[in-house]
């Protein structure tokens, strides 16, 4: 309900939001501690009392949103197929998959990710030096400026890694934010830990102002599985190599965190987050998730990244320290050596498909070409990106079969299904944005069908790009409707104009005819067919039944 004495131009949902949160913030911070001594804690951490790092991390995510891939013109529209890592072959993919999102909410989700866990980590560096007697300028390593702009470097240069040893095309700067969140449990357990809370409540903020009211209509839809949609190889490479940094950074400073707290924190961040969701593709459309093992091996992680950042010696432990300490030394090294093979292992599973060649001339069937792209639609063709890589004691990876709108470069070396088959099914039209560094061009595909009584829709698969021509993009096989009339049947098939009845008795055929238009009647091959809006009726003497039911969607 909108008041009526506000003007319709005022966000009156998002300013309440801003209210309520500014009013709850500020009356939190007033009556504790953390409020009075806010501003002289931020100094001391930050030149100025700014994350610079984390500032200009965020600013330079956000400005290739906004000017790579064309935000500022279209927020919820970007460029996204151009900028993901499908090849070593393709340079730009490897270098920006990192740093572009595929749509406002992704790009939104990371940068609040980046804000709360870069402000822990750059915090527990800080700006200035903490040795007493030490020159904040002595030297490069002790520049306030210097180390401020550590992070957003040390961020462009996982960023770059993880884009050279994701699996698979991704896009998103989240493996940096898994990093960062690696880092902050192991340097600041508790800190991080009321973190991950302070990411969730952010992100509800966030949410709030973007879209103040929703309204939801229940109809069917295809949801592909959360956890397919999600890079967990990419987030469980950057988890890793942010606490590998975490631990070289704890070691230098003689700063050891408690183990409990350690594991605790890394095991909610790791259960909250999704990391347990291991699962393999059968095909397009079809997953499996093994559950009970990413469970088990979620929690033996955490047991080992909390033997890994252990404290190797304990004051006070009496004459049996110095073998304390030998035995923990021994055991840290050996978890540093299990999270190092981790991560190198899960990169160097990328590798095969990064080097795969995949790409090729045209999509299948009759498609369209945009520039260095070519747009089709087939049904069960082998799914050339998956099947590159031959999986050893899997099953052949030629039974994964993709089926759905293909958009193929040769020159970007992809080969992939942007808009699965159930997906147009159910929508009747899809669009496949291509596009690269300053130029877009959308496609359209439009599904028709007539589904005959009793049996599967027949149907036509059309695709445009904008400003071209129309194009045929694939046909389905005629079905026949379960009905008998007198002893006829009739069967929908497609035609180069639409879609035609075809009258057939005992397997001889006795005439065709276009499916009616609405409201008419026509006689054929001793039957009558009437259509009233969806539906077409076939009639003789007394009696009649619907043949075909045009499809409709959502």
């Amino acid at each position: 309900m909108v008041v009526e004495w506000v003007p319709s131009w005022v966000p009156l949902r998002a300013l309440t939001v801003v209210a309520a949160v500014g009013l709850s913030a500020a009356a939190a911070l007033r009556l504790g501690r953390l409020g009075r001594n806010a501003t002289d804690r931020l100094r001391t951490r930050f030149l100025f009392g700014v994350p610079w790092g984390t500032v200009v991390t965020m600013a330079l995510v956000v400005a290739v949103y906004l000017f790579a891939q064309g935000g500022l013109a279209r927020p919820r529209n970007p460029v996204v197929v151009a900028f993901r890592s499908w090849s070593y072959f393709y340079p730009l993919g490897m270098l920006a998959a990192a740093f572009t999102h595929g749509s406002l909410p992704h790009l939104t989700g990371n940068v609040v990710g980046t804000v709360v866990f870069g402000t822990v980590v750059e915090s527990a560096v800080g700006h200035y030096p903490r040795e007493r007697g030490v020159s904040t300028f002595s030297s490069w390593r002790r520049n306030p400026y210097a180390r401020a702009l550590a992070l957003p470097v040390a961020c462009v240069a996982v960023g770059i890694l993880s884009s050279l040893f994701a699996l698979g095309p991704v896009i998103g700067f989240s493996g940096v934010v898994f990093a960062l969140a690696g880092f902050a449990l192991v340097v600041r357990p508790v800190t991080a830990a009321l973190a991950i809370l302070a990411n969730r409540v952010v992100g509800l903020v966030v949410t709030a102002l973007r879209n103040p009211e929703v309204t939801a209509v229940a109809r069917p839809r295809v949801i592909t599985p959360w956890w397919a949609d999600v890079a967990i190889q990419g987030h469980a490479v950057g988890v890793l190599t942010g606490v590998l940094l975490a631990v070289a950074f704890v070691h230098y400073r003689e700063e050891w965190p408690d183990p409990a707290r350690l594991w605790f924190g890394l095991l909610a961040f790791a259960t909250l987050q999704g990391l347990w969701a291991i699962y393999l593709p059968q095909s397009s459309s079809r997953y499996v998730m093994f559950r009970w093992a990413g469970t088990a091996l979620v929690f033996v992680l955490a047991a080992v990244a909390a033997l890994a950042a252990a404290r190797e010696r304990f004051p006070g432990d009496g004459e049996h320290s110095s073998l304390d300490a030998a035995a923990t030394r021994l055991a840290r090294l050996g978890a540093l050596a299990v999270i190092t093979a981790l991560v190198l292992g899960l990169s160097a599973a990328a590798v095969p498909y990064n080097v795969a060649d995949v790409g090729t001339e045209s999509a299948p069937g009759q498609s369209v070409e945009v520039r260095d792209y070519s747009v089709g639609y087939a049904e069960d063709v082998p799914h050339e990106y998956v099947n590159a890589v031959s999986i050893p004691y899997f099953d052949d990876p030629a039974s994964v079969n993709a089926s759905g709108v293909i958009v193929t470069s040769d020159e970007r070396n992809i080969w992939y299904p942007l808009v699965l088959k159930q997906e147009l099914a159910n929508r009747g039209r899809a669009r496949v944005l291509l596009g690269g560094v300053g130029w877009r061009r959308p496609v359209f595909a439009d599904r028709t069908g007539w589904r005959p009584a009793g049996n599967g829709t027949v149907y036509r698969i059309h695709l445009r790009p904008a400003g071209g021509e129309r194009t045929l993009a694939y046909e389905s096989p005629p079905r026949r409707a379960d009905p008998v009339i007198d002893g006829r049947n009739v069967t929908v098939r497609p035609t180069d104009g639409g879609f035609a009845l075809t009258v057939t008795r005992a397997g001889q055929r006795l005439g065709s005819l276009p499916v009616p238009e609405d409201g008419a009647r026509v006689t054929e091959a001793g039957l009558t067919f009437a259509r009233n809006g969806t539906d077409v009726t076939a009639s003789r003497g007394g009696t009649r039944v619907t043949v075909a039911t045009r499809e409709t969607y959502n």
